[in-house]
């Protein structure tokens, strides 16, 4: 189970794909990297946080460790971006990809983008999670999608009487 919860870090939706939930992980593969791709498109790239003494750095730390929610392809832009500033800062120009990757911060929609990309990695937390909710053991010692629900409380009530009306 722990390697799918990594790799339904990395790549969103493998954990239930190996778990033969086929449909569910393409749709959350599809909706979670497709917001990943418009937020690209957009310009938004992944930030490496910026440490001040103004406590901005906490909101810059929170914001880089949602933003890699996303695993692999975050690991990516984040890439990008530190490989455009090593060969701008040598005087040598990016390629397309790393351009890509890397966003634009003067472009109009670099915010926006950006966004996206926040939000695309807090989705794939939530669904790390809630695929670890569904297919770790309960109390009892069964997964929570074999689990029988109790009795209702009329149920309850007539075994306590001994099944007497």
């Amino acid at each position: 189970m722990l390697l799918d919860i990594i790799g339904g870090w990395f790549v969103p939706g493998l954990g239930y794909f190996r778990r033969r939930r086929y449909v569910r992980a393409f749709i959350l593969f599809i909706v979670i990297e497709g917001t990943f791709f418009i937020g690209l498109c957009l310009k938004g790239s992944v930030v490496p946080p910026i440490f001040d003494a103004s406590g901005g750095g906490i909101i810059s730390m929170l914001s880089f460790i949602i933003q890699l929610g996303n695993g692999l392809v975050s690991m990516a832009s984040l890439t990008g971006v530190l490989w455009a500033k090593r060969l701008l800062t040598a005087h040598m120009t990016p390629g397309p990809l790393i351009i890509f990757l890397a966003g634009k911060q003067t472009q109009a929609m670099y915010e926006l983008g950006g966004f996206y990309l926040l939000v695309s990695g807090a989705m794939n937390y939530f669904v790390v999670t809630n695929f670890y909710d569904r297919y770790r053991a309960g109390r009892d010692g069964q997964s929570i999608e074999h689990h029988v629900p109790p009795p209702k409380a009329s149920s309850r009530r007539w075994m306590e009487q001994g099944g007497k009306g």
